[in-house]
């Protein structure tokens, strides 16, 4: 499918409980923020539409800023509690009137080394409105992926931190490497985490 009738949906609402204090969609990567590097990529691409689930600016204004800069429409989840399913549900709910959408990419804002490659080939594997095209390392299934619009009550009926992950199961697998599709939940998860030294004796 041309990406011109999808819109790409950018997860970046989570709570990052796994990686302490800090935000982790700040965290450098390779001279800049975790982040910048998965809304940089989406936005050179031309989707119908670009939506972000986010967290209030007042807890990330520079992730406000620069999805702002890029063209997002910014939704923002006050729940984040509620799980990865709540922010998928805003962000169906918001592109539901809009017929010219015929499905989403689902893309999460840790995974930083995701490239536009891939997302391309998830996009052209979808082949219309009942589609679901989903990356797999050949393990698991996962996004980024492709949901179309025929599963978006589906979609907006999901509840917890699971999010579509059966639907996921059942579509088109994809398959990259692991490394690709390597996700940032702690602060050891970064390609230049170091452990502390040890305090001296």
């Amino acid at each position: 499918m041309r990406t011109d009738r999808i819109a790409a949906v950018l997860l970046a609402a989570g709570e990052s409980a796994r990686f302490g204090d800090d935000d982790k969609l700040m965290a450098a990567i390779r001279g800049k923020p975790m982040v910048a590097h998965v809304l940089e990529t989406v936005a050179s691409m031309a989707f119908a539409e670009m939506v972000a689930v986010a967290r209030p600016i007042a807890l990330a204004p520079v992730i406000h800023r620069k999805l702002e800069r890029r063209g997002y429409t910014i939704l923002v989840n006050d729940r984040p509690q509620d799980g990865i399913a709540a922010s998928i549900a805003m962000a169906v709910e918001h592109l539901m009137p809009m017929r010219r959408v015929r499905g989403i990419l689902l893309c999460l804002a840790d995974m930083p080394d995701v490239p536009q490659t891939h997302y391309n080939r998830i996009c052209l594997a979808a082949e219309d409105i009942r589609s679901v095209v989903a990356s797999t390392d050949g393990f698991s299934s996962s996004a980024p992926a492709f949901i179309g619009r025929k599963h978006f009550p589906e979609l907006q009926a999901l509840r917890g931190d699971q999010g579509p992950r059966a639907l996921l199961s059942h579509g088109v697998q994809v398959e990259t490497s692991g490394a690709m599709l390597h996700d940032v939940n702690e602060p050891q998860d970064l390609p230049d985490w170091r452990p502390p030294s040890p305090p001296p004796e």
